[in-house]
C-alpha cells in the first residue's frame, strides 16, 4: 500500500510541475519575467512594443472599453487558463496587451488575427525603421509633432516596396471598406501617453501608374477615427502614430508560413498576469489535484486487496458440493463404510486438493464428531438408506 501512495505522490508531483510549465508555455527563451522597470521607455513609434506601453497606461491608472472579441484565440486561452483566469474578466488594456504579445490583432470585424513573424523579429520590433522603409525607395509625408519630434508618413510607396521591407505576416481577414481606405499604410511617431490599439487594415489600391493591384495589411495603434489620410498630417498638428506593415497570409505557402515564427508570449506579460490577476483557485487547484489523485490510487490498490483475498480464500476453500449437491458420493454410495481418519483432532487453514467429503480439517473437527453426523444425516442421498455403525 505504501508503494501505491508513493507512486501517487510522486505523479501528482509531475502534474503540478507540469502545470506550472504549462503557465510558462511558449515564452521566449530570450525574455526576462522580471516586470519593466525601465523609466527610459518612451512609445515613440520607433518601435512596436506595444504591450509595454500598455502596461505602462493600466499602471497610470488609463482604462479603456473591454475588447469584444469574435472568440477568444487557443492560444490565449491556454496561456490565461494555468493562471485560472478569464479574458472577458481583464481590463481592456490588459485585454490588448495579452492578444499583442501572444501575436494577434483585431480586425474591423473583431477577429482575433494570427500574426507571424520574419525572421528573429519579435512582437516588440516588428514595427519598420525610417532608414529601410526610405531604403526601399519609398517617399515620406513629414510632420511635426506637440513634442518637437518629426514624425513621417508613407506618400509614395508601392505595394512591392512596403512588403520587401516588412516583418510580419498577418491571417486573412474580412475588410470591407478596405477600397476606400486612404489611411497611410506606415507611419511613425505617436503620442507618449497613448494606450495603443491593434486595429488591422487591409490597403487595397490600383496603381495609377504601373495599373498593378496591390493589398498590404497594416495594424494601426489609434481609433478609427483619428487616423491620417494619405498626404496629411494630424489635425491640429497632433501627435502621429505607429502604422505597421504585414504581408498578407494567403501570399505564402504552409512550408512557408512554418518557417516564421508564432509569437507565443514573453515571460514578463506572463509575469504580470499572475502577479496581478491570478486568483487564488489557481493554487489551490494543485493541492485538490493532489488529494484526489492520492485518494483514487488508495481506493485503487485496497479494492485489488480486497479482491486478491476474495480470490485467494475462494480458490482455497474445499469443494463441498458434491456432497450438498448430488454429485456422484462414492464415499456412501457403495455401501461400504468409510475410512476414517484415526489421528487426533487437529484445526488447519491450510487449503487442500483432495475432494473427499472429510479431507478438510477446517470444517469437521474429528472424524466421529457431531458436525459429521449433521451432515450424513441431512444428505439427500442417504436418506432411506442403512448407515452403518460405526464399531
Amino acid at each position: 500500500m505504501r508503494m501505491y501512495i508513493q507512486v501517487a505522490v510522486q505523479l501528482a508531483a509531475l502534474v503540478v510541475t507540469v502545470r506550472g510549465q504549462n503557465a510558462l508555455r511558449g515564452l521566449e527563451s530570450t525574455s526576462s519575467s522580471s516586470l519593466p522597470s525601465d523609466d527610459s521607455f518612451v512609445f515613440d513609434g520607433s518601435n512596436s512594443n506595444i504591450a509595454k506601453q500598455l502596461y505602462t497606461r493600466h499602471k497610470a491608472g488609463d482604462t479603456n472599453d473591454a475588447v469584444s472579441l469574435v472568440s477568444v484565440p487557443t492560444a490565449v486561452s491556454e496561456r490565461l487558463d494555468p493562471l485560472n483566469i478569464k479574458f472577458d474578466d481583464l481590463p481592456g488594456l490588459v485585454q490588448r496587451a495579452v492578444l499583442w504579445d501572444t501575436g494577434f490583432g483585431i480586425s474591423p470585424t473583431n477577429a482575433a488575427v494570427q500574426i507571424w513573424t520574419v525572421g528573429n523579429y519579435t512582437m516588440a520590433d516588428i514595427a519598420i525603421p525610417q532608414q529601410d522603409v526610405g531604403a526601399a525607395g519609398c517617399t515620406f509625408k513629414n510632420c511635426s509633432q506637440p513634442n518637437g519630434v518629426a514624425a513621417s508618413f508613407t506618400l509614395i510607396c508601392s505595394g512591392d516596396q512596403m512588403l520587401s521591407v516588412a516583418r510580419c505576416v498577418a491571417d486573412t481577414f474580412e475588410d470591407n471598406g478596405a477600397a476606400g481606405y486612404l489611411g497611410a499604410m506606415w507611419s511613425n511617431g505617436a503620442d507618449p501617453d497613448v494606450a495603443p490599439q491593434i486595429r488591422l487594415r487591409d490597403h487595397s489600391w490600383t496603381d495609377p501608374v504601373s495599373n498593378r493591384s496591390y493589398s498590404v495589411y497594416a495594424v494601426h495603434t489609434v481609433p478609427t477615427a483619428l487616423d491620417v489620410a494619405w498626404n496629411q498630417c494630424p489635425a491640429n498638428n497632433g501627435y502621429a502614430s505607429v502604422a505597421v506593415p504585414c504581408h498578407r497570409r494567403d501570399s505564402y505557402s504552409d512550408e512557408e508560413i512554418a518557417a516564421m515564427t508564432m509569437p507565443t508570449g514573453s515571460a514578463w506579460v506572463t509575469t504580470w498576469l499572475a502577479e496581478e490577476f491570478a486568483t487564488r483557485d489557481a493554487g489551490s487547484f494543485n493541492l485538490l489535484l493532489l488529494v484526489l489523485i492520492v485518494l483514487g490510487v488508495v481506493l485503487i490498490a485496497g479494492s485489488g486487496v480486497v479482491w486478491y483475498c476474495w480470490r485467494r480464500r475462494s480458490t482455497g476453500k474445499p469443494d463441498l458440493s458434491a456432497c450438498a449437491l448430488g454429485a456422484d458420493l462414492t464415499c456412501y454410495l457403495d455401501g461400504g463404510t468409510p475410512e476414517l481418519p484415526s489421528r487426533s483432532t487437529t484445526y488447519s487453514t491450510r487449503p487442500t486438493t483432495q475432494l473427499s467429503c472429510f479431507s478438510h480439517s477446517e470444517d469437521y473437527e474429528s472424524a466421529g464428531s457431531n458436525a459429521t453426523l449433521k451432515l450424513l444425516q441431512g444428505s439427500v442421498h442417504l436418506q432411506g438408506r442403512r448407515i452403518p455403525r460405526i464399531p
